[in-house]
Order: structure tokens, then sequence, then C-alpha cells
């Protein structure tokens, strides 16, 4: 009996030496992991800031976003064939829906403080408009 104590005392000292082991390399790895992860978040964010429209090489918005999030573009097709709304992504500035995605060719990069991908919800909560696969807000301003 008391030799499987001691075996037992002894492994179990064993697995809590290579679990703080394991513990110490990863705490040395969390930094470069977080790092990732912030790298991955900000090509997947439904915001671009200013900051990150201005290191792209595009002068209008649609161009921007062509670089950065091409997701935001993106639509599942039609919905309806009888009640197909004009544009199924709509464009936001200031609260006002101004037309489709075409109309981001008009806006300059160099005005454009953010922009943000909207669901279907957030424009029919800001324009009171259906717009089946969302909206896109930009921000003007400096």
């Amino acid at each position: 009996m008391r030799r499987h104590l001691v075996a037992l005392v002894v492994t179990s000292a064993s697995a809590c030496a290579q679990s703080h082991a394991s513990m110490a390399t990863g705490s040395a790895n969390m930094a470069s992991t977080s790092e990732r992860v912030a790298t991955a978040n900000s090509s997947t964010s439904s915001t671009i800031s200013a900051t990150e429209i201005r290191r792209t090489t595009a002068s209008n918005v649609y161009d921007a976003i062509l670089q950065l999030r091409p997701a935001f573009l993106a639509t599942r097709g039609m919905t309806s064939v009888t009640n197909a709304p004009d544009q199924s992504i709509v464009v936001v500035v200031d609260h006002r829906v101004i037309g489709g995605v075409a109309e981001l060719r008009n806006i300059a990069v160099a005005i454009t403080k953010s922009v943000r991908r909207l669901t279907a919800a957030d424009v029919y909560q800001l324009a009171g408009i259906s717009a089946p696969a969302g909206g896109i807000e930009v921000v003007i301003g400096r």
C-alpha cells in the first residue's frame, strides 16, 4: 500500500511539473498569438477605419473595400423574382440611403472616416427601408 502511495505522489508531482512547464511556454507564446488574432480580426471586422483606408492604393471607397474587405460586397443573389428591390445592398451616408454599391465609386478615400457593413436589420433601423443583403455605411469627415 505504501509503495502505491509513493508511486501516486511521484506521478502527480511529475504531471504538475510538466503542466507548469507547458503553461510557461504558453505564456511566452501568448503575445504572438494575440497579435495573430488581432490581425485576423481586422480583416474580418465589420468596420474599416480611416487608417486602414488610407493604407490602400485606392482613390474611392469602392476600390478600398475591394482591397480590404471584398466580402462587404457579396450577396446571396435574388431572393424574390416578383418583389426584387432596386438594390440588394444600399449605401448609407449620414443616415440617408444615397443609392446602391455604385455610389461608393463617387466617394473619395481622402474624406472618409470609416466604412461599416450593415445587416438588413441595421439598414431598416437607420433608414426605414428594406435591403435584403444589408448595406454599407460610410462616415464622411476628416
